[in-house]
């Protein structure tokens, strides 16, 4: 899936101005949702899958992550012998397949940030304020942008928004403030 993300990147950035002639194909912003979230985090953070495409990540301004997955062994607690990370593990994670023999680990987005990576764009992080223990992930992922010392703001969404609700009722909530400020921020 992450390389699928990549190749449709490359084809972005290769004819994007066959739809839109103004378009600067070094201004994009890549956006998830949930499992969405951990897969553009991890095409980001994990440096070999734009080494790969031949793609430079300077051409991304910036990245908005919406009650993402950052840690796949224990994204609901700290403990990974939690009961919630215990079935999320079993609904959610024991039935992916890893190519190469990779881990949970390995494919846990928050493995890959560390303080020598100065090309990272920065980060925008939203959780719902209920959402379903993923809160506890997301604020362990920005702890860690921000003690590597790299742009990152996080935002929980208040009122009634669940999980789903953050993206389905997106115009609706405090999300699609923080997403189009942080766009605005960040273009050149």
């Amino acid at each position: 899936m992450v390389d699928d993300l990549g190749r449709a990147l490359v084809y972005i950035r290769d004819h994007i101005h066959e739809h839109y002639p103004q378009a600067d194909p070094d201004q994009i912003f890549l956006s998830g949702h949930s499992a969405g979230a951990h897969l553009i985090s991890l095409l980001i953070l994990d440096k070999t899958h734009f080494e790969r495409l031949n793609y430079p990540l300077s051409s991304i301004r910036g990245v908005i992550a919406m009650s993402g997955i950052y840690t796949l062994s224990n994204p609901v607690h700290d403990s990974k012998y939690n009961i919630g990370n215990l079935i999320f593990r079993i609904l959610y994670s024991s039935n992916l397949l890893y190519p190469e023999e990779k881990t949970l680990i390995e494919y846990s987005p928050i493995e890959y940030i560390n303080e020598n990576d100065d090309q990272l764009p920065p980060f925008l992080v939203m959780s719902a304020r209920f959402d379903l223990g993923l809160e506890v992930d997301a604020r362990r992922f920005v702890e860690k942008f921000r003690q590597c010392n790299h742009q990152v703001e996080y935002h929980i969404i208040g009122g009634m928004t669940t999980h789903g609700t953050i993206a389905s009722k997106f115009s609706k909530n405090d999300a699609h403030r923080h997403f189009f400020t942080f766009i605005r921020q960040h273009m050149k």
